[in-house]
């Protein structure tokens, strides 16, 4: 049994020139075969890839699917500038013996060169799993440190957002259609009161890597409802976060962030508030994920509405599945748990809370999805209003219904309809909302 003698690998543009040894069984050949992949391996050794490609190129029908032509033909054609051909070599390689750990290292950089990152990474990770000698770890932990490398500078930057939206809103102040309470008129703020509907949402985000597993990343964004029949609901809200990311890998990731947030009601300013919130997501499977989060926040109102301002504590739990076949379809079930402490004494605010959700997307083609949700959310409150004997108990449920279409990788257009029912035992909390809306979102970079 001959083996291959020590081969000075060269990347194409002589990123890392080491030397690796690897053993390469040739087993007995006819004399031209084996004075064709000596003399071919003689000129890899002496940097002449060009040469040795022009010497194999001819015998690839004749000797295509033997594993020492094809390993050889594949370094010749990498270090020639084409690592798309060389590919297909080393993948024949494997295709016959799997653990080949140097064809797999040269597949590894084979995508490298074509800027598969990875692709690179995987087979990279294959070959240390099989405990190669030193030398050769030494060519993969420079790989991989650039790969890191590449993957920050190509995670880091910002991109942002503008999405336009019309629609009509039946009850755009979710108020009651009663026209009067405890014998006293309402006003017409007090009212349900139906409106077209203009929305502009614009945002930014950036992110920051730390390392190939950690980031930073920051977001902001300014959201423009005008409500034309009701202009004294219509809001304007600004909302900035700052948070932290660690990836586990495939197992799941954490992230931490704060968040603060203004908003206007009728251009005057309404409440500000600030939250705390952290959550893990992990991924049992390609299939199934789990998600849990908690969030400690704070709402103040305008000094006119002190007594609704409250410290928040929320925590939530979310489950994932994603069905098997060309369907492609997925469920996501979500539960949360809520308290809000009143900041005033006396504020009849102070409530618990939780709620359920159930949200299934359908994907017709890559392009088009069809979307559904349905959700209750129960309410316990601490006080009484309006000198009621009871303690006031609302449920609300909603559904919707949606579609969306990615005109290309820019355009989304996205269209909802949507249905919400309050119940209370107070009369006046009790409202039906009807909503349709059509938007139109762009994202972009740099």
């Amino acid at each position: 049994m001959r083996y291959l003698s020590p081969i000075k690998l060269y990347c194409r543009n002589r990123f890392f020139p080491l030397v690796v040894t690897l053993l390469l069984p040739i087993t007995p050949l006819h004399a031209l075969e084996q004075g064709v992949l000596l003399a071919a391996q003689n000129m890899i050794k002496q940097g002449q890839s060009l040469e040795a490609l022009d010497l194999l190129t001819p015998h690839e029908e004749e000797y295509a699917g033997d594993t020492e032509y094809d390993y050889l033909y594949g370094l010749a054609l990498l270090d020639t500038g084409e690592p798309a051909n060389a590919v297909f070599a080393f993948q024949r390689v494997l295709a016959v013996e799997p653990n080949f750990a140097g064809a797999r290292l040269e597949l590894g950089r084979s995508y490298f060169d074509m800027g598969q990152m990875q692709r690179a990474q995987r087979e990279f990770q294959v070959v240390q799993n099989q405990s190669p000698p030193p030398s050769v770890l030494q060519v993969i932990d420079k790989y991989m440190a650039a790969i890191e490398s590449r993957s920050l500078k190509n995670r880091q930057g910002w991109r942002g957002f503008l999405q336009l939206g019309v629609g009509d809103d039946s009850n755009v102040n979710n108020a009651t259609a009663a026209s009067s309470f405890l014998g006293f008129d309402l006003t017409e703020q007090s009212r349900e009161t139906s409106s077209s509907v203009t929305s502009t949402l614009g945002g930014v985000r950036y992110d920051l890597p730390l390392n190939f597993s950690s980031k930073l990343f920051f977001k902001g964004s300014i959201n423009h409802r005008a409500n034309n029949q009701a202009s004294f609901t219509s809001t304007l809200n600004y909302d900035f976060l700052a948070g932290y990311n660690h990836s586990f890998g495939n197992s799941g990731d954490l992230s931490l962030a704060l968040q603060a947030y203004s908003a206007e009601v009728d251009g005057d300013f309404n409440n500000q508030g600030f939250n705390l919130t952290g959550q893990y997501n992990h991924q049992f499977s390609a299939a199934n994920q789990l998600g849990f989060f908690i969030r400690l926040g704070q709402v103040d109102y305008q000094p006119d509405f002190d007594i609704k301002d409250i410290d928040q504590t929320l925590t939530g739990l979310s489950w994932a599945h994603v069905f098997a076949g060309e369907s492609r379809i997925s469920l996501v079930l979500s539960t949360i748990t809520g308290k809000d402490e009143t900041v005033e004494s006396d504020s009849p605010y102070g409530r618990s809370y939780n709620g359920v959700r159930l949200s299934a997307s359908f994907p017709l083609t890559h392009r088009f999805n069809l979307f559904a949700s349905v959700g209750q959310t129960n309410s316990d409150y601490e006080g009484r209003f309006f000198g009621s004997d009871e303690l006031r108990s609302d449920e609300q449920s909603d559904a919707s219904l949606g579609a969306s279409w990615r005109v290309n990788k820019t355009w989304m257009l996205r269209s909802v309809i949507g249905a919400t029912k309050a119940t209370s035992n107070i009369d006046i909390f009790e409202y039906d909302k009807n909503v349709i809306m059509f938007t139109a979102r762009s994202e972009f970079l740099p």
